[in-house]
């Protein structure tokens, strides 16, 4: 695909390929992009080039064409040897349709996260993508602007916000203590789907952290969220850009559905990778406590720090108590057709009105249709495409959504939990 002036051309052409000696797989020669730039006289520094194998974006890249990366066919499984400048989409017309509104590669996004710091520096609200989900992001030191994020979401007041900074030194001026394993974990996690919990410096306004003695930092990976972050020289509150219990947006698209005419600018970054939020690890007492399993798993943070245990459903607040962290409420990420999860779907496998989820493809008979989530094989892949699939499922003529249980290692944690909290919440 190549883009010149907004206009995109298709075409077929006879692919030449090399087998690549380190992975024994065919890889493209670029010779079919400079074939096609001659034909039609485009230049490649201002073109674009889509496809689901690394080797495909990145033959381009050698001659400076802007990758565009699909989740589908081979995406999922090769999902992570993408480099994290080259955005993703879940589908060709995603991408396609990204194409068409960023027609100058390396103009039109960095002047939209210029616009996004100006009117974060100016109190107002700018939805933008993280390698979780999409954020709808304020100055977090501006009480002001952050109670326009609680306005715009409908999210009530008792539910902290999330900090994100984009240098890890910046932590140092949002709490007072920072414990030798925060050092640790914020050394092998960060940038990434790691929030830490730590005791909040006198600068943090107390409506960030619903008036509690803790604050929840994080450094995103995205590197629209970094440069957004640097550009307005502020740290960033921002949750999910979505309305609140709702489920949570991948894509700029997810954003607009709920909250278009909520926010000054929304900074189309193509889809989020890691698709569910980040694991929130709470470092106040002497042993580390997950209160929201998400990108960064149990058994990766006590490879780092030993020892760490997890807040169950039975520990969760009460009516009432304090929220010590963004992630702990009961009910969540709700769509809204009614949702059940069960351990075995078979249960429902003769209601023609079910739409089943489950993680890989199966033999057995469900008279309902059957969704898949993560068709390249791996917990990562299904987690990337979990709010994606609700979301489709949830614009279906379907009475009930019936999402079958994971294994509960891993990232799988975090896909449970979310699964969980989402039947709880077409509950409520």
């Amino acid at each position: 695909i190549l883009a010149d002036e907004g206009i995109a051309i298709l075409e077929w052409y006879t692919c030449y390929h090399t087998r690549s000696e380190q992975c024994g797989c065919i890889k493209p020669k670029p010779f079919f992009i400079e074939k096609a730039a001659g034909e039609y006289g485009i230049e490649p520094a201002a073109s674009f080039i889509m496809g689901d194998h690394p080797h495909d974006v990145l033959t381009g890249k050698e001659l400076g064409v802007q990758g565009l990366y699909l989740l589908s066919g081979h995406g999922l499984k090769h999902l992570s040897e993408v480099p994290y400048e080259i955005p993703v989409f879940h589908t060709l017309g995603e991408g396609a349709e990204w194409l068409l509104q960023h027609s100058s590669p390396g103009t039109s996004l960095p002047e939209m996260i210029a616009a996004g710091a100006a009117a974060i520096r100016n109190g107002e609200l700018v939805a933008f993508p993280t390698e979780t989900v999409y954020g709808l992001g304020a100055d977090a030191l501006n009480a002001d602007a952050a109670a326009r994020i609680f306005i715009a979401k409908q999210r009530p007041l008792e539910d902290p916000l999330i900090v994100h900074i984009a240098e890890k030194e910046d932590i140092e001026a949002l709490v007072t203590r920072l414990p030798e394993k925060a050092e640790l974990l914020i050394e092998r996690f960060w940038p990434g789907p790691l929030t830490l919990v730590l005791p909040k410096s006198p600068a943090v306004p107390d409506i960030i952290t619903a008036g509690g003695a803790t604050v929840a930092v994080r450094m995103p990976a995205h590197p629209v969220a970094l440069e957004l972050i640097r550009q307005a020289r502020k740290p960033v509150a921002a949750p999910s850009a979505n309305l609140f219990g709702k489920t949570s947006p991948t894509t700029a698209a997810h954003v607009a559905e709920q909250l278009e005419g909520r926010y000054a600018v929304l900074i189309d970054g193509g889809a989020s990778r890691v698709g569910v939020e980040s694991t929130v690890l709470s470092l106040v007492d002497e042993i580390p406590v997950i209160l929201r399993p998400g990108g960064v798993t149990r058994e990766e943070l006590e490879a780092v720090v030993g020892e760490v245990t997890v807040k169950g459903w039975s520990e969760r607040p009460a009516a009432g108590e304090r929220i010590t962290s963004p992630g702990m409420l009961p009910s969540h990420y709700a769509p809204a057709t009614p949702m059940v999860l069960v351990d075995d779907a078979a249960v429902y496998a003769d209601d023609p009105e079910a739409a089943i989820i489950l993680r890989e493809p199966t033999t057995r008979h469900f008279a309902g249709s059957i969704f898949i989530l993560g068709h390249g094989g791996t917990m990562a892949g299904a987690a990337a495409m979990l709010y994606q699939t609700l979301r489709l499922v949830d614009r279906m003529d379907f009475r009930l959504i019936v999402a079958e249980r994971f294994p509960d290692s891993g990232i799988g944690a975090a896909v449970n939990d979310r699964l969980e909290r989402a039947a709880a919440g077409t509950q409520a």
